[in-house]
Formats: structure tokens, C-alpha cells, sequence
């Protein structure tokens, strides 16, 4: 039987995927340009690849690369969820998709402590007094003692719970299908979400974005924090209603902000939330760390060795009707 024909995104080069790649020597891999015509081997193993290895192309680059992939079967993303490739194409043509699963874990868990030291040590006040030459210590809180509140009680809030628990935090969650888990000290049912958000310090949005979880934290939800709570989303931008934060922010009703995903991305010039006071932005990059491509590499070679061997794939989706 030959051995199939893998197209590799451009995200991925000959270089960093060589040794990975070495494990298949019968399969042909071939590598998609960034930008312009494909070359004709290129063009050839479009027309043969039974898989693609996405990551770092938009949507109508992939609509167009399945329109001219006539044997496609199976597209493997590097991202942790499966919206970036759910095009119309994928579900008209029955093809089989699979995420890179764990890959951000460590990043995205390191990054979200990263941001609640952040702001109980002050980091923001003392940069703003050295830029003004003010010798002015502030009084600074802790993480002892606290509770984070996950919501998402999956692989990153789980290690998220592990590291947080090493400061002694009590970390409670959220999960759609609650049971008792070693990391949490307790695990919420999602309807029970404002039970959550009222214990919480900090509230940490680590979940999908499905028809169930868009607009979760509205009006509503804000207003059921602690005032003095800090708020961090690492998960989708739909999560949050936008103005509802926007308000609880500007009234004082929570203490502040961090907010590393957006409804539209990047966040245009021109959006409300590059100037709220207590809020924070960053580019959509909790994720990003040189171990990445590594674990997408591993992740992804185990996954084809099953292919070959006519075995099922992991990280195909749980619940489509969610989307994840």
C-alpha cells in the first residue's frame, strides 16, 4: 500500500520538523510556500495528500488548499481548539479533524500566574514610579491564602490549579460534567458558575467557546464577583460581553482586568478597551513559547503513526454540536 502524501503548513519548516519527520522516511511530506504559486512538486502533492498539517493560516487559505486537496482526508491543527479550522469545507467533505492536545498547557498555566503576581506585587504602580523617578512602596498583597476560580477545569486550568496551589490558593472550578478532580478543591457544575465567581479573588476563563458559553460573563456575572476581584481571560474573546466589562471596570465593581483574547483579532485601533483604566491587553500570546513546535511535532508523528497502522485518532472532537 503507499504511503500517503502529508501537506505541512508554512508554520512548519524542513528545519524544526526534519528529525520528526525522519520516523516516516516512506512518507512524502511536502512543504507549502508562505506566500505566492505553489511549485510544481508542491502543486503535485496538493492533488495526492491524503493530510494536512495546519497552523498559521486563515481561513480562506484553508478553504482554498481543501477546494484543491481532492484525496484530503485528515487535517491535524497545532492549535489547542478546533475554530481556527472549521471551515464549511471541513464538514462538506466528512474530513476527519484533530488538535494538538496539551501542547499550551505549560505556557498559558506559567503566563496566567504570571499575571495574578502581576497585580497582587504591584508590577504595573512600581514601573509607573521608577518611569516618574517616585520612591513610592506600595503595600503589596498575596497569593496565600486567596481563591482562584477556574472556569474550565481542563488541561490548563489543571496545571494552572497545580501551580496555584503551591502558593496556597484554594482553587475551585467550573466543568461541564462536574466530578471531583485531585488539582481542584472543589469542582462546580457550569450552572453553578456565579457560586463560583462570589468565593473567587480571581476568576480565570480557561474554557471553549461554544453556543452554551458565549456571552458567560454579562452584567449578570460581574456584578456577582467579589468587588475586589481580578479578572483574566486566556480562553476566546466571546466569552465576554464586551461593554458589561467595560462598565464593571469603569464603576469599580471589580478590581481590574486581564484580557489576552478578543472578538475580533487583532483588536482594531479604534475598540473601547485600549483605554479602560484597570484593564489590561495582550496580543493573544500566552500560548507562545519555542517549546511549542515541539509538542505539536510529537503530538502530531503519534498521531500519524496511527493513521498508518489504521488505528483511531486522538484529539478528534468530544462534543460537535459544541464544537470541541
Amino acid at each position: 500500500m503507499p504511503q500517503p502524501t502529508v501537506l505541512v503548513s508554512p508554520l512548519y519548516d524542513p528545519v524544526t520538523t526534519g528529525a520528526v519527520f525522519a520516523r516516516f522516511p516512506d512518507v512524502h511530506f511536502v512543504f507549502l510556500p508562505a506566500d505566492g504559486p505553489l511549485s510544481g512538486d508542491a502543486q503535485r502533492g496538493l492533488e495526492q495528500a491524503e493530510i494536512l498539517l495546519f497552523g498559521g493560516m486563515g481561513k480562506d487559505r484553508l478553504s482554498e488548499l481543501i477546494a484543491s486537496a481532492p484525496r484530503l482526508r485528515w487535517i491535524h491543527t497545532g492549535s489547542a481548539g478546533f475554530d481556527w479550522v472549521m471551515v464549511p469545507e471541513v464538514e462538506a467533505r466528512g474530513l476527519t479533524v484533530t488538535r494538538s492536545m496539551d501542547v499550551m498547557t505549560i505556557p498559558m498555566a506559567e503566563f496566567a500566574l504570571g499575571v495574578m503576581l502581576g497585580h497582587v506585587k504591584n508590577m504595573n504602580e512600581l514601573r509607573d514610579a521608577q518611569a516618574s523617578r517616585r520612591w513610592a512602596p506600595p503595600m503589596h498583597a498575596e497569593l496565600h491564602g486567596a481563591t482562584l476560580g477556574i472556569v474550565g477545569a481542563g488541561s490548563i486550568g489543571s496545571r494552572l490549579a497545580h501551580l496555584a496551589r503551591a502558593f496556597g490558593m484554594r482553587v475551585v472550578a467550573t466543568k461541564r460534567d462536574p466530578q471531583p478532580l485531585p488539582e481542584f478543591d472543589a469542582v462546580y457544575a457550569a450552572r453553578d458558575l456565579d457560586r463560583l465567581l462570589g468565593e473567587s479573588d480571581f476568576v480565570i476563563l480557561t474554557c471553549p467557546l461554544t453556543p452554551e458559553t458565549r456571552g458567560m460573563m454579562g452584567a449578570a456575572q460581574f456584578g456577582a464577583m467579589k468587588p475586589g476581584a481580578y479578572l483574566i481571560n486566556l480562553a476566546r474573546g466571546g466569552l465576554i460581553v464586551d461593554a458589561d466589562l467595560i462598565a464593571a471596570l469603569r464603576e469599580q465593581r471589580i478590581a481590574g482586568a486581564w484580557l489576552d483574547a478578543f472578538d475580533e483579532e487583532p483588536l482594531p485601533p479604534g475598540s473601547p478597551l485600549w483605554d479602560v483604566p484597570g484593564l489590561s491587553l495582550s496580543p493573544h500570546c500566552s500560548y507562545r513559547s519555542p517549546a511549542i513546535r515541539g509538542r505539536v511535532m510529537e503530538n502530531f508523528s503519534a498521531n500519524l503513526a496511527r493513521y498508518l497502522r489504521g488505528e483511531a485518532l486522538q484529539g478528534t472532537m468530544r462534543h460537535a454540536h459544541l464544537g470541541y
